[in-house]
């Protein structure tokens, strides 16, 4: 379970299909424990289609429903040639 409204996954999800409907969306970090509280928003899309133009689209498009927050967003091509960083975060994360 991750800490984010049904709303909020919806947004995000819609977002990021629109660009790719292929792209793999998972939640990181404090908002994907669930005892937790407060937080950033924490995401890593795998898409290759995905790049850092359409990633700062999504992150508006988010505020502009949502106001202002910490949203950092991962983008990796591959799931199997991930960075070392994100190898640890997949580990952890939750796939919406």
């Amino acid at each position: 379970m991750v800490r984010l409204s049904n709303i909020e996954i919806e947004i995000l999800k819609n977002n990021i299909y629109n660009i790719d409907n292929n792209a793999e969306i998972y939640i990181f970090g404090s908002r994907a424990i669930e005892n937790k509280k407060g937080g950033d928003i924490d995401i890593l899309i795998i898409s290759k289609i995905i790049n850092r133009i359409d990633k700062r689209k999504i992150r508006l498009a988010f505020f502009k429903e949502f106001g202002e927050q910490k949203l950092d967003i991962i983008l990796e091509e591959n799931i199997n040639n991930l960075s070392e960083f994100s190898k640890n975060i997949i580990e952890k994360a939750i796939k919406i």
